[in-house]
């Protein structure tokens, strides 16, 4: 090769990404845990991927990514993650405080740990602050706490004899959700009950004591365990005519009247950001926890019709995403 055109390969290969001057040596590894299975991504998973690829970030070329996958199985995490942990990967990577409290246990502070949680990650014990993080892990939060009143709010707005408000949440997710939804409701003057859902068997007895309490309406604490049953509690509302809202917009494509909240799928393309630093030399620890930055309203005229709302045209015209 003659030396001008040495250059000028040096030099252009060197702009794409910083780690590629290393691959001759050996591959940056990232253990990626999913609670999902391997023949389809959940949308955030996949926003993830995606972008971690169009960042330059390629699996084989510059990195070498080794998949976990549990199947919707709980109870694999904690092994599935030891197994990682095994693989001694440059960093571990997640998207929700359930599988990335596996990942941070097993690791025991010494590989860095990048991903998305729901969660309170200073409650859940991964983290000291938002701001210094101060241990292996750092990323995004979904937290949206403060939100919850605006969701009760919004529920007002679009069915406006709503009295009795029915909570169903997860107690074992690390949030205080329900604290904050339960001010928005005193300030309108609603009642508002909360019923558990510590496994998903819960469910029946929570809509029983949601039926008992004559509740007018459902709010739905997002968390993994919610949304695995969101189509159930979302044909509830519809056989019961009852508006149902939460946070995720996966809860208004399963069939609830609203969701507003984060955009998951897009806060999780900045966790490319916290990967390159960290394959780079930055410690997860210097690295603050940032909050969301995009939400979304998404409104079902579908679950409207069939529960008899007319949603405001202000409401909709203010909607992100409406399905019809």
């Amino acid at each position: 090769m003659r030396r001008r055109d040495f250059i000028t390969f040096f030099g252009g290969a060197a702009a794409t990404w910083p780690l590629v001057a290393h691959a001759q040596k050996s591959l940056p590894r990232i253990g990626w845990l999913v609670f999902g299975d391997a023949e389809r991504l959940g949308p955030v998973d996949q926003s993830l991927k995606d972008a971690l690829a169009q960042a330059g970030i390629l699996d084989g070329r510059n990195v070498e990514i080794v998949f976990r996958y549990a199947n919707g199985l709980p109870d694999r995490l904690v092994e599935l993650a030891t197994e990682l942990v095994a693989q001694r990967p440059t960093l571990l990577l997640a998207i929700g405080g359930d599988v990335i409290k596996p990942l941070f246990e097993a690791s025991k502070g010494s590989v860095p740990i990048v991903g998305g949680v729901s969660d309170n990650p200073i409650r859940s014990g991964i983290a000291v602050s938002l701001a210094r993080p101060s241990k292996n892990f750092t990323g995004i939060t979904f937290l949206t706490d403060e939100m919850a009143a605006k969701r009760i709010e919004l529920l007002k707005q679009v069915a406006p004899n709503v009295r009795k408000v029915g909570v169903i949440f997860n107690p074992q997710h690390f949030d205080d959700e329900v604290t904050f939804a339960r001010r928005g409701a005193e300030s309108l003057d609603l009642e508002l009950t909360a019923y558990p859902l510590n496994v998903i068997a819960d469910l029946d007895t929570a809509l029983k004591g949601v039926e008992a309490s004559r509740a007018d309406a459902l709010l739905v604490i997002s968390s993994r365990l919610t949304g695995v049953v969101a189509a159930k509690i979302a044909q509830y509302g519809q056989e019961h005519r009852l508006p149902v809202i939460a946070s995720w917009r996966e809860f208004a494509d399963s069939g609830a009247l609203l969701s507003y909240g984060p955009s998951r799928s897009f806060e999780a393309k900045r966790l490319v950001g916290y990967v390159k630093k960290i394959l780079n030399g930055e410690k997860p620890a210097d690295l603050p926890i940032e909050q969301p930055v995009k939400f979304e309203l998404v409104i079902n005229l579908k679950t409207a019709k069939v529960i008899g709302l007319t949603v405001p045209p202000s409401l909709l015209g203010r909607a992100d995403d409406v399905i019809e």
